[in-house]
């Protein structure tokens, strides 16, 4: 029954399954707002779905409409409860553990307490910086590999007011 509301561009019913791989894909690469958003991204994309398909399709999924970094409200599939505590203790480890940074062309030292150099280097590797290779941890000290001095600045950067912003630098 539902399949007659899917459709793909040749107006062949669209398969459930690929509709919500595609729903997937679509909610983890941008933020929208509105099922009207969304409906037309699909429509983009060759696959028209009625109202009533996208909305079951969302609950289906487990979406809910949550506020972004900008106070928005918009679409989001619903992060494991483990990996949400992940990312909380990844930015933690970001705001409090990192004691200095230094840039050498491409190379980066992240000086941290004893103890915490590996989660700072995991955080570093799970928060998809762009510019970040990879990274490499001792007892208190992150090598930092990045792509080119510019993006080493940046990233430098970053972490400085991930680090003030704990301190309530302003």
């Amino acid at each position: 029954m539902h399949e007659r509301n899917a459709r793909n561009r040749n107006g062949r019913p669209m398969p459930r399954a690929r509709r919500l791989q595609v729903l997937t894909e679509l909610l983890g690469g941008r933020r929208f707002s509105s099922q009207e958003e969304l409906a037309r991204a699909l429509a983009r994309g060759g696959e028209t779905v009625t109202q009533a398909t996208l909305s079951r399709d969302l609950r289906i999924l487990g979406v809910g409409k949550r506020p972004g970094p900008d106070g928005r409200a918009a679409y989001e599939l619903p992060a494991a409860p483990g990996e949400t505590l992940d990312r909380q203790r990844q930015l933690l480890d970001l705001k409090v553990f990192v004691n200095g940074v230094r840039v050498a062309r491409n190379l980066m030292v992240v000086r941290t307490p004893p103890g915490h150099a590996n989660g700072v280097a995991r955080a570093v590797d799970m928060m998809d910086f762009a510019g970040v290779v990879g990274s490499v941890a001792g007892d208190d000290t992150v090598l930092v590999v990045m792509e080119d001095e510019s993006s080493a600045r940046r990233f430098k950067r970053h972490l400085e007011g991930l680090a003030d912003a704990a301190r309530g630098v302003k």
